[in-house]
């Protein structure tokens, strides 16, 4: 049996220059994986540029694995076509919440920062915050296996004991 530490909010911000699947757009929606939960997104019609601002929820299994990421259009009468895809690391913003809880801090402050790279998917550095009591973590993932684009996304750590 799968014991969970915690609980992820995923908050799908925007989608940025995404990958043309369609004959000049596309219909794109995004699915979120961890483990073996899979949730998704609504589909936006007819946007590269689309605005989901659409928060899912995720368990956090205490062996941790990488939040998956996957963008697709969403076609009727074909399959649809993959436009990227990337994973995001968690277990910082998990060992921030954990400390967080002992410290019992409540003041809004910079808790933590993952530093941009070429060899990383993350297109600007992103940082881990405490706001209003909660362990937020902002990150502009740039997708992979495709040709263009970008996804912002907003994490938020929730323990169980909440």
């Amino acid at each position: 049996m799968v014991e969970f530490v915690g609980l992820i909010k995923v908050n799908v911000v925007r989608g940025t220059n995404l990958a043309i699947r369609d004959v000049l757009t596309s219909d794109p929606y995004v699915i979120l994986s961890m483990g073996q939960q899979t949730v998704k997104t609504r589909v936006i019609k007819n946007n590269l540029n689309p605005v989901w601002n659409e928060c899912l929820m995720l368990s956090i299994p205490d062996d941790v694995p990488p939040l998956k990421v996957l963008v697709y259009d969403k076609d009727t009468f074909k399959a649809d076509d993959f436009m990227g895809e990337g994973e995001i690391d968690i277990q910082p913003l998990l060992s921030t919440a954990r400390a967080n809880e002992t410290w019992g801090v409540v003041n809004s402050m910079l808790l933590g920062k993952r530093v941009a790279s070429r060899e990383s998917s993350i297109v600007k550095d992103s940082v881990i915050n405490l706001v209003d009591g909660k362990v937020k973590q902002e990150i502009t993932l740039r997708l992979q296996k495709v040709e263009t684009g970008e996804l912002e996304i907003e994490l938020e750590c929730v323990p169980l004991s909440q």
